[in-house]
Parts: structure tokens; sequence; C-alpha cells
């Protein structure tokens, strides 16, 4: 076997969760985690299947994106790990042929459980090499509060066959992957069924057939509904006149409304935060902190904005989100929508009124560029003033403005 295994070598208890995997939810890890505490295992193997061979006619994703979400998901767990065994073998998965591939691996005399479902294992006759599969293991059968188990069917499997089955009451979490599937191909949220780290992935990748961004009047609402729920009043309030202002703007030199109100209602969608959550969330996400955003996290809300705005609200067009990371910091080669974003968070109308506001809404019409230069240089030296140094992107935009 690959060297990936050398770890069972060692491994005298072992516990195997079998499956498709497509893609893991939260009710694999749920179940795992409570056979973990109860039976104890020194490993709990997640094992993504191949092609079913129940299930000959329905297509599964790549094995490779299964595994990788497979073991992103369980990665953190040191009692978790990950096998592609079955995915690299070639022809239909059959489960004792797993088990008896890890009876070589593991010392001689291990013991290892293999975790099935209640269901499942009222079926297990019919599986291929059933006897064989019988005596290579225990099993851990797992079934939900007010199941009935047919006593009569298990007794039989334990005196004909000599079948070890642990008969175990699972955590109730009604989750299949069916479900997940249909709410990411219709574009709708999975948060609480799939761990974060697979919502991403699945999105990364486009999985499951999810639509095109649904950028409609109606799903705005629903957003914006969504956005009231998790800004202060306050801040809602300057996000509904950021909105005003930006389609104003839009609509007056070209840019396109539709894309300036979406830009709008999310542009600050990550402002409140806090400064811990900030910084996590930049190294989960992978933005780079020079020095500057660094020692001033808050600034980041913008970039953190543009990344909550794909993988929260399923936004996806990239000028919205450019318009959404640089209306912090400006930026250099700004487009249209991206100074109408800028220019209207800085003038909106539930602004409270500061130096250059009145000046700045008096050319928002007539110069864009210039009302942008004047915002930006007030901004520079309050910064300077304050003993702050400025981003090298604000510099390169007000660079450009002039």
């Amino acid at each position: 076997m690959p060297s990936s295994h050398d770890f069972l070598e060692r491994c005298d208890k072992l516990a195997v969760m079998g499956g498709t995997f497509d893609p893991i939810h939260n009710g694999h890890i749920a179940v795992a985690s409570a056979v973990l505490q109860e039976f104890k295992p020194r490993r709990v193997l997640f094992v993504p299947g191949g092609q079913p061979p129940h299930k000959p006619d329905i297509p599964v994703s790549d094995g490779e994106h299964r595994f990788n979400m497979t073991l992103s998901a369980i990665c953190e767990n040191p009692a978790f790990d990950a096998s592609r065994m079955e995915i690299d073998r070639k022809g239909p998965s059959y489960t004792v042929d797993t088990i008896a591939a890890l009876r070589k691996i593991c010392p001689a005399g291990a013991k290892i459980f293999f975790i099935i479902g209640a269901d499942a294992l009222m079926e297990i006759l019919s599986w291929h090499g059933a006897e064989k599969l019988l005596s290579l293991c225990e099993f851990i059968a797992v079934h939900r509060p007010g199941y009935e188990l047919e006593k009569k069917y298990v007794k039989n499997l334990r005196e004909k066959y000599g079948a070890v089955v642990h008969i175990f009451e699972g955590p109730l979490l009604e989750i299949s992957g069916t479900q997940i599937r249909e709410k990411f191909a219709a574009g709708q949220a999975v948060g609480g069924l799939v761990p974060r780290v697979v919502e991403d992935y699945a999105r990364t990748h486009a999985l499951y057939n999810m639509p095109a961004p649904n950028l409609s009047q109606s799903n705005f609402e629903t957003v914006k509904q969504r956005i009231c729920s998790v800004l202060s009043k306050g801040r809602f309030r300057h996000t509904l006149g950021t909105i005003i202002e930006a389609e104003k703007l839009a609509a007056h030199y070209g840019a396109d409304v539709n894309k300036a109100r979406w830009a709008a209602l999310l542009h600050d969608c990550a402002k409140e935060f806090s400064t811990a959550k900030k910084r996590v969330l930049c190294a989960h996400w992978c933005i780079q902190l020079d020095p500057i955003l660094a020692s001033h996290i808050d600034i980041t809300h913008s970039l953190l904005g543009a990344e909550s705005a794909c993988r929260d609200y399923g936004i996806t067009d990239p000028e919205i989100l450019q318009a959404i990371a640089c209306h912090t910091t400006g930026g250099a080669n700004m487009t249209l929508l991206d100074k109408v974003i800028l220019l209207a968070d800085f003038i909106e109308p539930y602004r409270e009124d500061y130096p250059p506001l009145a000046e700045m809404r008096r050319h928002a019409y007539t110069d864009l560029n210039k009302a942008l230069r004047i915002g930006m240089e007030f901004t520079i030296n309050e910064l300077l003033e304050r003993g702050h140094a400025v981003h090298d992107r604000t510099r390169d935009a007000l660079r450009e403005l002039s």
C-alpha cells in the first residue's frame, strides 16, 4: 500500500467511515466524533468511495475533489484521517476489499470497526463478499432515536455469521448529500450543513452546477435583509445611503447601475467584524498583510468584504468584488465602478458633516475625479496629522486622479 497509510502500521484500534462524501457534511463529522468518544479508537479513517457498486448509473463528483473536501474538513482533528485507497482503486468500490487491505496494514490482531447506518446494516447480506466482511471487522450500527432495528435480523448476523455488532444511537442530524447538492444547485445557503472549508471548496470548483450569480432585484432585497440583520442600525443606514448615491452616480456617469447597487450594498459587510476576527479571517482567506494593513487591521474590511461578498452572498462578478475591495484605500487603475463606489461612500446623504463634504458633493456630478481627489487628499492629511502611515494604494489612486 502507499506510504500515506504508514501511520496505520501502529494503529491497533481503528474506526472506518466510508461513503461517497459528495460532499462530506456535518452529519458525517458528528457521527465520527461520537464514535471517537464512545469507542475510543486511535484513529477514525474516512474513506471516500470510488464508484458505488449499488449506484452504477448515478454520477458522483471526481474522486480527487471528494478526497480534498474530506481531508480539508477533518484534518484539524488529530484523531481523524482520510484515505484515498478507494478512489485510487479501479472498478467498483467494495467495502470488503477496503477492510481486507486495512487488515494487511494494521498490526496483527488490530480491532477494526466499520461505521454503518442501521438501515444499511439491514441490507448488508446483499453486499459483495458479505460473509467475509462480517468476519473481518466489528460493526458500529448507528441509528437515530426512534429507529427500530429488527432484532431478529441482528441476532441472525451474530449467531449465524459470527458478526460483532454494536448498536449505537448517534447524533440526530438529518442531513443528506442530495439535500446539500440541491441547495448548492439552487444557489441557496448551506451554512450549518457542511464545514465552511467544504462550502468554499465546492463553490470555488463549481462542483454542483451552481447557477450564475443572481443579481436580480428580488435577490437584492433578500440579501439586503440579511445585511440588515448583521449590521448595526447606524452602519446599515450608511449602507442604504451609499446605495442611493451609487445608483445616482452610476446612472449619471454611465456605469452599470445594478452592479453599483450590489457593490454598495455589500461594501461594508465586513466592517463590523471584530479586530480579532478580521485578523484570523485574513489568515484563513490568504489575504496578505503588509506592515500598514497588519498594524491597522480595520483597513482590511474592504478586502474581507469582497471575500465575504463571494463566500457568504454568492457574488462572483469580478467588477463588483473589485469595487468592494478598493473602496477604503482606492488603488491604481480604478475602474469607473470603483470610483462610483468610493465617492458614494464619501458623500452618501446620511453622512454626518465633515470638512470637505460640501465641496465633494458640489463637484460629484460635474467632475468625478476632482470630487474623489478632494476626499482622498483630506483622508491623507488626516492620517498624517494622527501620525499614521498612508497606504501605497491610496497614494497611487491620488496620483492617477490628479
